[in-house]
């Protein structure tokens, strides 16, 4: 069996959770900016604040169980109340903030202030020594008038003209040099030229106008669908350019009809012939 043997009877247990205050060094106030007076609110710009109008009250009074659900007793969105917070126009809310303007006008008054401390004599009196002085364009004088004319070195004639003036353009060139190399592609290995133009045979023809009968006809229907009232205008467009097309394809059919034997020219050859 274990004795514990108490000494001081007269032990205090209350104070033994509480900590000692420790003192630590003062230390200094740090940064603060340029700005800190103008962002203080002043006592003018407390005029248009209303107190509590986020959070309300920290401690409101409760009503009393017998006001509980009594009528006209609850606070409505539109009543008197609410309207009794609404600031006057003496009395709107001011920015307790500088704005980006003012911030913007404070930076320039002090750029101004620091470019007005610029000697503007010395600077000018700098600028004048640093110039060099301008040379004069020499000239030779014709006539006791007075009539002069610009020297140039070596009293050389100068050509007024422009390099490609009496010069065949480089467009032109091109161009040819083009049609050189067509025209001899043209020519057959034995170096005999092609013919100009080529005749269309009896089979050859017969497509061609069953071609041709095949499209009017796919034409005649397009047009025999159009609607009677042409009152648009883009319908009086489709109707006109399917009529030109018709009359083509039939002048094209009688041409061939009338015209048994049919030679062909290639355009680009005769041009060029």
């Amino acid at each position: 069996m274990s004795v514990i043997l108490i000494t001081n009877h007269d032990e205090n247990i209350n104070k033994i959770t509480e900590k000692t205050s420790i003192q630590y060094d003062s230390k200094s106030d740090g940064y603060k900016t340029e700005l800190r007076d103008r962002m203080k609110i002043n006592p003018a710009q407390k005029i248009g604040l209303k107190a509590h109008a986020t959070m309300g009250l920290p401690q409101e009074q409760l009503r009393g169980p017998c006001d509980f659900l009594r009528k006209r007793t609850g606070k409505l969105a539109y009543s008197h109340e609410a309207i009794t917070h609404v600031c006057d126009k003496q009395r709107r809310k001011q920015n307790l903030l500088p704005t980006k303007e003012d911030i913007m006008q404070y930076n320039k008054r002090k750029k101004e202030a620091k470019s007005s401390e610029k000697n503007f004599v010395v600077k000018n009196i700098t600028t004048v020594l640093k110039m060099k002085p301008k040379e004069h364009e020499q000239r030779v004088v014709l006539e006791p008038h007075g009539e002069s004319k610009r020297l140039v070195d070596g009293l050389e004639p100068v050509y007024i003209k422009s390099d490609a003036f009496g010069k065949t353009p480089t467009y032109l060139q091109n161009f040819l040099k083009k049609e050189e190399k067509l025209h001899k592609m043209q020519k057959d290995i034995t170096g005999v030229e092609k013919p100009i133009c080529y005749y269309i045979g009896r089979d050859e023809r017969e497509e061609l106008l069953e071609g041709l009968k095949h499209n009017w006809e796919e034409l005649q229907k397009q047009y025999q669908g159009l609607p009677i009232l042409t009152d648009t205008i883009p319908k009086i467009i489709r109707k006109s350019k399917l009529e030109a097309e018709l009359k083509q394809l039939e002048k094209d059919i009688v041409l061939i009809e009338r015209h048994p034997y049919i030679y062909v020219y290639d355009d680009d050859v005769v041009s060029f012939n």
